[in-house]
């Protein structure tokens, strides 16, 4: 079908008259009958009555025209969508985070986001680094936020190193551990560690920095999230490997204690991540550029 022959006979049709149609559309009559007669051969039906009295349409253009209508509505429709998206007034947008962005980082973000664009639907799905990666070059989630630089998919990733983040070791303030002002990186596996899942960037990170002090990470418990790696520690139950962005309130509190390792400087980036040549919409840009204008100065 010609759309544009159809817009002709949408025009004719609503000023029941081909001259004002064409006065509208600023172009001549008899292009504007040309065109009509046109789409009556395409669609084998006439469309209008044409008499010395004036113009009247068939039953068929009005079945017709009754679609024309809603086709234009729905045209006219995408297009304000389209500029409020580009405007910002509408929008969708999923986000991933591993752990600790997930949970100290982000949230913060999306909020001050959220108030500046309240129009846009934000999603942010929290999960270990090696998920997150894995949903965001499946085209599950837009942009993401991880713990550790994917490196084997550098090709596929933009990668930006947005701030960087400290891991430290910790237990709870009545822990032998706690008591002494200086600790080796054994006599802290010797104890056993409280971990995060595998896949977690915060344990790969603090098992190579332990491997690279000499000592070989031994995990005493296994956890899925932050917050329960901290209660087991503030329990007693050994030394727990978290994200210092994690544990100010704790600490402060009297709760855990962060202990002093001889050797232990560990850090790493938190990460920003999109794919490389995936279209970003109006809503995932702005945020990329808003996150990154308040990216954290380092040093």
């Amino acid at each position: 079908m010609n759309f544009h022959q159809l817009y002709l006979f949408y025009t004719v049709a609503s000023h029941h008259s081909f001259s004002k149609a064409a006065q509208a559309l600023a172009i001549t009559q008899p292009a504007v009958s040309i065109q009509i007669q046109e789409l009556e051969k395409s669609m084998g039906v006439t469309l209008f009555h044409r008499r010395s009295k004036g113009l009247r349409v068939t039953d068929a253009g009005e079945t017709v025209y009754a679609y024309a209508q809603q086709i234009f509505a729905l045209s006219g429709k995408l297009l304000e969508t389209l500029q409020e998206a580009q405007d910002l007034k509408t929008g969708h947008l999923v986000l991933g985070a591993s752990t600790t962005p997930g949970e100290y980082v982000l949230p913060q973000a999306v909020g001050q986001f959220r108030r500046l664009y309240p129009g846009i639907q934000l999603e942010l799905i929290i999960a270990n680094t090696r998920s997150i990666v894995q949903r965001i070059l499946s085209g599950e989630i837009d942009l993401g936020m991880v713990g550790e630089r994917p490196q084997q998919h550098s090709g596929e990733l933009e990668i930006i190193d947005y701030m960087e983040d400290e891991i430290v070791l910790v237990a709870a303030p009545n822990h032998p551990m706690a008591q002494l002002s200086s600790l080796s990186a054994q006599q802290v596996v010797d104890e056993g560690l409280i971990v995060r899942e595998v896949g977690s960037a915060t344990r790969q990170t603090a098992e190579r920095h332990l491997e690279s002090l000499g000592a070989f990470p031994r995990v005493a418990l296994e956890l899925g999230s932050n917050e329960a790696v901290k209660q087991a520690a503030a329990a007693g139950g050994g030394i727990g490997v978290v994200s210092r962005l994690g544990v100010t309130a704790e600490v402060k509190a009297g709760m855990l204690t962060v202990l002093k390792v001889e050797g232990w400087n560990c850090r790493r980036p938190l990460t920003l991540v999109y794919p490389k040549d995936r279209y970003l919409s109006p809503a995932q840009r702005a945020f990329r550029s808003f996150l990154i204008d308040r990216k954290p100065v380092s040093g």
